[in-house]
C-alpha cells in the first residue's frame, strides 16, 4: 500500500546525532509514511547506526559520496507518496510535525509547500532561540530573495512541484534550495509557514564545519538581485518604489556590499514617509564600515550576536516588514 508521506533524509558523517534524529522520525504521531535514508558514503558509524534499527518503513540506501543535493534528488526520485518531507540527520523533529503540517496541506489544497518555526540548538542540543518564519505566502515571498524564508529541513511539499519545474539544482550546493523556492514563487506556488515550532534546527554557522557552506552565501546573494530584476521592471510607484529599493538595500547588507546597500537605503527612505526611521536604522549601520562587519560575518560572530539578542530580548532581527 503506497504511504501518504514519504521522508527524505540524507546523511554524511552525523554519528553524533544520528538516533536523535532517526527516533525523532519514527516516533511521530503520523505514521503512514516511508522513511527514505540514503547514507552519502558516510566515513564514521552512520551507517551501522541506521543499520541497527529495524523498522518496516525505513528504505536505507548507501552510497559513494556525491553530496547532499544530489541525494535529495535521489531520494526523491526513489519516493512513493505524493508529498515529500525534508529533514535532516542532526534535526530533531516534534513528534506532532508530520500531523500539524499534512493538516495544513490536507486543509488547504492550493498550497504547495508547508514549513514551520523552528527551535535554532547547538552542536550540544542547547536552545538557543526559537526562530519564527513568516506565516502567509505573500510574507514569504517579501522575505525570500533576501534570506530563505522557510527553513527548509522543516518543510513538507508536494511532489508534483518537482514534476513541473524540476529537481534541486546541483550546481548551487548548499543554496539549491533557495534557487529552488524562488523559482516556484516565480511559478504561482504557494507558500505557508505553520506557526506552531516543529523541529529542533542545528544552523549551519553554529557547527564546527562551516566550511561545508562553502560559497552559499554568495549565490543566494546572486539569486536574490536575479530574483528582484525579474519581478520589478519597469515605472513604479513611489510605494512600489520603496519596496524594491528597501529589498535591494536588505540583500546588499546581509550578502553583499554596506556601500551598496546604503545607496538603496537612501532611495528608499525617499520614496517613503511612514516607514523612514525603519530606513533610517540600517542607514545608520551601513557607517560602521564594511571591514568590521566582514570580520563580524567571517568569524561567525554577526549571526550568533544576532540570535542570543533575539533569545534575550524576543526581537527578530529579521522582522523587517
Amino acid at each position: 500500500m503506497t504511504p501518504k508521506l514519504s521522508v527524505v533524509m540524507p546523511v554524511y558523517n552525523e554519528e553524533r546525532y544520528i538516533k536523535e534524529a532517526l527516533e525523532s522520525i519514527l516516533s511521530q504521531t503520523f505514521t503512514d509514511f516511508e522513511f527514505i535514508i540514503i547514507d552519502d558514503g558516510s566515513e564514521d558509524d552512520s551507517a551501522e547506526i541506521i543499520s541497527s534499527y529495524q523498522d518496516s518503513r525505513i528504505r536505507f540506501f548507501k552510497s559513494k559520496n556525491k553530496g547532499m543535493v544530489e541525494q535529495f534528488n535521489f531520494g526523491i526520485h526513489n519516493s512513493s507518496a505524493s508529498l515529500i518531507a525534508r529533514m535532516d540527520a542532526d534535526d530533531i523533529a516534534e513528534e506532532n510535525r508530520f500531523e500539524v503540517q499534512l493538516n495544513a496541506l490536507f486543509e488547504h489544497p492550493e498550497l504547495q509547500i508547508v514549513g514551520s518555526n523552528v527551535n535554532f540548538i547547538d552542536e550540544k542540543g542547547n536552545l538557543i532561540c526559537e526562530k519564527k518564519y513568516p506565516e502567509l505566502h505573500k510574507d514569504i515571498e517579501f522575505m525570500m530573495p533576501i534570506e530563505s524564508a522557510v527553513c527548509h529541513p522543516s518543510v513538507i511539499m508536494r511532489k508534483e512541484i518537482f514534476d513541473s519545474i524540476g529537481m534541486y539544482k546541483i550546481e548551487y550546493g548548499y543554496a539549491a534550495d533557495h534557487e529552488l523556492f524562488l523559482n516556484l514563487i516565480l511559478h504561482g506556488y504557494k507558500f505557508y509557514n505553520v506557526q506552531d515550532t516543529l523541529l529542533n534546527y542545528r544552523p549551519r554557522f553554529i557547527r564546527t564545519d562551516v566550511s561545508r557552506m562553502k560559497n552559499s552565501n554568495l549565490i543566494s546573494y546572486k539569486l536574490g538581485i536575479e530574483y528582484m530584476n525579474k519581478t520589478n521592471i519597469g515605472s513604479f510607484q513611489s510605494s512600489i518604489k520603496y519596496n524594491y529599493f528597501f529589498r535591494m538595500g536588505l540583500i546588499e547588507y546581509y550578502r553583499g556590499s554596506l556601500s551598496r546597500s546604503r545607496k538603496y537605503f537612501i532611495e528608499a527612505w525617499m520614496n517613503s514617509k511612514n516607514k523612514r526611521l525603519k530606513v533610517l536604522r540600517y542607514i545608520v549601520v551601513t557607517l560602521l564600515g564594511q571591514k568590521f562587519v566582514n570580520y563580524l560575518r567571517k568569524s561567525g560572530l554577526l549571526p550568533k550576536f544576532s540570535l542570543y539578542l533575539n533569545k534575550f530580548t524576543n526581537v527578530d532581527l529579521h522582522r523587517i516588514r
